[in-house]
């Protein structure tokens, strides 16, 4: 095997060569989808910036887990973009590696923000009169640092081990550079990528497990409640908690797609199916805390609406 052994300095995306004509139809539907996907966060992310009402910790970690999905839809859709477009679907070792490293730092961003926000809510309904105090302008800096410096740290140490591997092969069964499909290409030990990825696995599996308590939590504090405490409480925990289903679901199936691979009816099927976590949450999370946080909902209603007298503060 060690004969075989080289410095491979390109990859291919093998899904690429077997689009056909189809790849102009694929170009209009992944270029519709990224504008949509920028134009719903944009301006939701202005909406936010420019709205001084908003600018309260909820809404404050809304935007950043809106700023991780535009980081991660941006470092797909552009490069999907430009090789739906070429004839030859090669990809160079660092543009391959790059897009692990942010494809990889939004997936987590987007469990340390929800594992924030959902740690906000807790508070929020458990301690209400100490959430001023507890949740602190102070404490939300710090919360988001740590939400994305975590995160940043593990996949640069990540990449940095899957880029050092020597490898036997060159092909990549998905349409973006995925580090289970370059580890699996290795002619030499990967056990310290192994190692690594399974103590990350439970390093992430402890947020999980934390949104998991903390909205149980709530919904036990809510059971005996007044109906409309619990209206409210649904109300700010619902968009949170559809959120992290999505995300969840679509994460778990595209992680045991690529490790097992599961087959289905044709491989246009199983190259959507993968794509579900980096398409459908940016797309749909903007739309539902657009239309069910009602402060968000109302300013949207607002905007549209073509009203020229003051929006007053809630």
């Amino acid at each position: 095997m060690m004969e075989n052994l080289t410095y491979v300095t390109t990859f291919i995306l093998v899904p690429f060569k077997d689009m056909g004509n189809a790849k102009h139809l694929y170009f209009v539907a992944a270029l519709i989808a990224y504008l949509l996907m920028l134009s719903f966060n944009l301006s939701l992310i202005l909406l936010i910036v420019l709205e001084k009402s908003l600018h309260e910790p909820m809404y404050i970690f809304l935007c950043n887990l809106l700023i991780s999905a535009l980081i991660g839809s941006t470092t797909f859709y552009t490069k999907l973009l430009i090789d739906l477009q070429t004839d030859v679907p090669v990809v160079s070792r660092s543009v391959c590696f790059t897009q692990i490293f942010f494809l990889y730092v939004y997936f987590a961003v987007e469990i340390t923000i929800l594992t924030v926000m959902a740690y906000d809510r807790f508070i929020a309904i458990n301690v209400p009169l100490l959430y001023s105090t507890i949740i602190s302008n102070t404490k939300v800096a710090m919360l988001i640092f740590l939400a994305w410096i975590y995160p940043v740290t593990g996949m640069s140490i990540l990449v940095s081990l899957s880029s050092s591997l020597q490898l036997c092969g060159n092909t990549i069964n998905t349409v973006y550079c995925n580090n289970w499909e370059i580890v699996k290409l290795s002619c030499t030990d990967t056990s310290a990528n192994n190692i690594y990825g399974s103590v990350g696995f439970g390093i992430f599996l402890l947020p999980i497990l934390f949104i998991l308590y903390s909205y149980i939590k709530i919904l036990v504090l809510c059971w005996n409640r007044s109906r409309s405490y619990k209206s409210k409480a649904f109300q700010t925990c619902l968009p949170h908690l559809v959120t992290f289903t999505f995300f969840l679901c679509s994460t778990v199936f595209e992680s045991t797609e690529s490790r097992t691979h599961l087959k289905r009816t044709s491989d246009l099927v199983n190259t959507i199916a993968s794509l579900e976590f980096v398409i459908i949450p940016p797309l749909l999370n903007p739309l539902i805390y657009g239309m069910i946080l009602p402060e968000i909902r109302k300013r949207v209603t607002y905007i549209f609406s073509g009203k020229k007298q003051t929006l007053p503060d809630q």
